[in-house]
């Protein structure tokens, strides 16, 4: 499985039971969630990237470790002192726990706000570390 479908299933199985979506480079928008009868949350979503090429550590000349980076950006309407600013923080401790529920993911980059955009969003960045071991044959998938 690719990395980028990991890390889709971790966010589905975190968010889309709040009804907040996710996508791999852009936002996505969609009018109902299939098998799932929630609502979907115009005002929050997120959108995730590989940052890196997957640089591996070697030995005798094999790749025996890869690694990517991955960032996910959690994208919210609220100003900070609203009260459902306080369910965007709670998601976003949630992806992190369900990201470092799994021993390939290490937490490289807290969650940290993302600066201003020119957009009704504000957004919250934390960054992953990718590991898995592979033989010279195997390379992880973007």
């Amino acid at each position: 499985m690719s990395v980028k479908n990991i890390v889709q299933e971790i966010l589905d199985n975190t968010l889309l039971q709040h009804g907040v979506l996710s996508h791999h480079l852009r936002h996505v928008k969609t009018d109902a969630i299939q098998g799932l009868d929630v609502k979907i949350n115009d005002n929050e979503y997120v959108v995730y990237r590989s940052v890196s090429n997957g640089n591996g550590v070697y030995g005798d000349g094999r790749k025996e470790i890869g690694r990517k980076y991955v960032d996910v950006n959690y994208y919210y309407k609220y100003e900070k002192d609203d009260t459902r600013y306080s369910e965007v923080e709670r998601r976003v401790e949630d992806i992190k726990k369900a990201f470092l529920a799994s021993k390939r993911f290490l937490l490289k980059n807290d969650a940290s706000d993302i600066y201003d955009i020119d957009n009704p969003y504000r957004g919250i960045n934390v960054e992953f570390l990718f590991v898995e071991a592979v033989n010279s044959e195997q390379h992880i998938n973007s």
